[in-house]
């Protein structure tokens, strides 16, 4: 996984420099509903990474709020035998006579 990680990054930052030398002069026309107009590929380009930038960055917070649920969900579903086990040992011991004669 290590090395698949770094082969990704490198191949990234070899996408991204090659969209920022070989796009920077070339002229797109940008229309998005109520913006239009005339701009440069890079730019383009700029907006789209952060696009995926801003969409990682939603992706891993919802799955840190899964991890952080699940965690919970599981601490307190401990706490809950812990605390059914605690009320058994608390019902036996009330049970049981005492082996103290008076």
């Amino acid at each position: 996984m290590l090395v698949l990680g770094l082969i990704l990054i490198l191949f990234s930052v070899g996408v991204l420099v090659t969209a920022l030398v070989g796009g920077a002069n070339d002229t797109a026309e940008l229309d998005i509903g109520f913006l239009s107009g005339e701009t440069s590929t890079m730019v383009v380009f700029l907006f789209g990474a952060a696009t995926v930038l801003i969409f990682v960055m939603g992706l891993e917070m919802t799955r840190s709020g899964v991890r952080r649920a699940n965690r919970h969900r599981k601490d307190k579903k401990e706490l809950n035998r812990l605390a059914d086990q605690m009320e058994t040992r608390e019902a036996d011991r009330r049970d049981t006579p005492s082996a103290d004669p008076k």
